[in-house]
C-alpha cells in the first residue's frame, strides 16, 4: 500500500497557487436510492435511483488579502455563479484531483474569514461539484 501525505498539498486555480491553504476535502461521489418497500415488506427495499451526486469539497487555511489571482479571485467566480473546471486539489506534486471530463464546480461559498483574538486569521471555501465525479491523477508519494 502506498500512503499519501499531505505534505506537498496545495490548491490551485488554473496555473495560480491559492495562497496559504492549508487544508482540503471532498465529500466523494454519491449514489441516491429509491425506496422501493411495500405495505407488506418487513424489510426495506431499495434501487439505485441512476442519478449520482459527485459531491461537494472544501479548502481552508490563512487568510490572505493581497492574494488577487487566488482568494479573492474564487470570491469573484463566487458572486458571479460561474461554473469552473481548472480547480485542483493537489496531496503532492504527483498526486491531484479535478473535477471529471464534461463536469464543473461551482463555488458556493467564498472568503468566509474568521479572526480569533490570538492567532492567524483564517479563510474557507466551498463547492458544489456538478455533472462529472472528482478524478484522482498520478499515485506519487
Amino acid at each position: 500500500m502506498a500512503e499519501i501525505s499531505g505534505l506537498g498539498g496545495k490548491v490551485m486555480l488554473g496555473s495560480v497557487v491559492v495562497a496559504a491553504i492549508k487544508e482540503w476535502s471532498m465529500s466523494g461521489f454519491t449514489m441516491g436510492t429509491l425506496d422501493t418497500t411495500a405495505f407488506g415488506d418487513t424489510v426495506k427495499t431499495c434501487l439505485a435511483d441512476d442519478c449520482g451526486d459527485p459531491g461537494t469539497i472544501s479548502f481552508s487555511g490563512n487568510y490572505d488579502p493581497a492574494d488577487a489571482t487566488g482568494q479573492a479571485a474564487l470570491a469573484t467566480l463566487c458572486e458571479a455563479g460561474n461554473a469552473i473546471t481548472n480547480l485542483y486539489l493537489y496531496a503532492n506534486t504527483s498526486t491531484f484531483w479535478r473535477v471529471g471530463s464534461g463536469g464543473s464546480i461551482i463555488v458556493t461559498k467564498a472568503k468566509t474569514v474568521t479572526f480569533p483574538r490570538c492567532g492567524l486569521g483564517t479563510v474557507s471555501f466551498d463547492g458544489q461539484v456538478c455533472g462529472a465525479a472528482m478524478e484522482q491523477v498520478g499515485i506519487g508519494a
